[in-house]
């Protein structure tokens, strides 16, 4: 996948996202790897996985300036709430930035039940946003379904990040196997407005279906949240222009008359086949986890370094 100036990066940092950015590298997904993880497990069968940890910024800065060149835009890959997609996420999201590359940050969300993790997600999140050109969440309940309740808790991770994998894989893989996919292109104009939300269908129970499901995520919504939103599928069943027009409809419907829609599909040979939707919001839209230091601060914010504790102007001169 060549991006302007040079073939996209994908960044999996912990867990989730080095098994989402593995499963995208497996199927040949073209594009440039990197893998970051606190744990050495994440990084096993992982060429050229990186345990940071006690890694400091600047050493984080310098193997990304390696890995990223001829790369002008990146991708980083992880789930928030545990040690090593909340800490890494933000510090490589900053390296990225810093070495001029567009970073889009996907970001999966714990689910509701792990209030434990909340917290540390909804800073992360925050941290993130500073450094990115746009942020795109996952929020892992969505998956919550009948049909997947008895499944064991690492069987469910592992399908999220299969499902995730293949709606990237979608947005990165161009037609013609030259310059950027139409799909990735709309996303990054997409996310000029910040931020946007990934949901996932899979589109073995019927078509329709996982297309009625996707309008009913938008309903919930709400049509003052949503700017745009970008439809496509990946795998053996394409969008018919019946399809389109069909959740065009009820989109619009939904969210207003002047709601851009976007679709398109990429075939593939694999049965499976999964439908996606990116909503983009608006700037002052609240996701489910949130920074709940950023409610007490306000428009004040947190020094960098923890040293220099809360960075607030008392409006006192300085003296010399």
């Amino acid at each position: 996948m060549e991006a302007s100036g040079g073939r996209v990066l994908v960044i999996g940092v912990g867990t989730s996202g080095c098994r989402i950015a593995g499963f995208m590298q497996q199927r040949e997904v073209d594009a440039k790897y990197m893998y970051a993880s606190l744990d050495e497990e994440d990084l096993f069968g992982k060429e050229g996985g990186l345990n940071m940890s006690g890694w400091d910024d600047s050493e984080v800065q310098r193997e990304l300036e390696a890995v990223s060149r001829g790369s002008s835009t990146a991708f980083v890959v992880a789930g928030l709430g545990g040690s090593s997609g909340s800490y890494l996420a933000p510090r490589l999201a900053k390296a990225c930035s810093a070495n001029d590359l567009k970073t889009i940050s996907v970001l999966l969300l714990p689910f509701k039940y792990q209030k434990w993790m909340e917290y540390r997600a909804g800073v992360a999140l925050e941290k993130v946003r500073k450094h990115s050109d746009g942020v795109l969440t996952v929020d892992r309940e969505q998956f919550v379904e009948e049909s997947v309740e008895e499944l064991p808790l690492n069987r469910l991770y592992e399908m999220i990040d299969g499902r995730v994998a293949d709606a990237l894989e979608a947005l990165l893989i161009g037609g013609t196997g030259r310059g950027q996919a139409i799909e990735l292109r709309k996303l990054l104009k997409m996310m000029e407005s910040g931020q946007a939300t990934l949901e996932v269908r899979d589109l073995s129970g019927g078509f329709d279906e996982g297309l009625a499901s996707l309008v009913r995520r938008a309903y919930s919504m709400g049509s003052s949240e949503v700017d745009e939103v970008l439809i496509y599928s990946n795998g053996c069943r394409p969008i018919t222009f019946d399809q389109a027009r069909f959740s065009s409809e009820g989109l619009k419907g939904l969210l207003g008359e002047e709601t851009r829609l976007h679709y398109g599909s990429k075939l593939t040979e694999r049965r499976s086949s999964v439908i996606a939707m990116i909503a983009s919001l608006k700037r002052t839209t609240k996701l489910r986890v949130y920074d709940p230091v950023a409610e007490v601060l306000g428009d004040r914010s947190l020094d960098d370094d923890p040293e220099q504790g809360l960075d607030i102007d008392l409006g006192i001169p300085s003296l010399d």
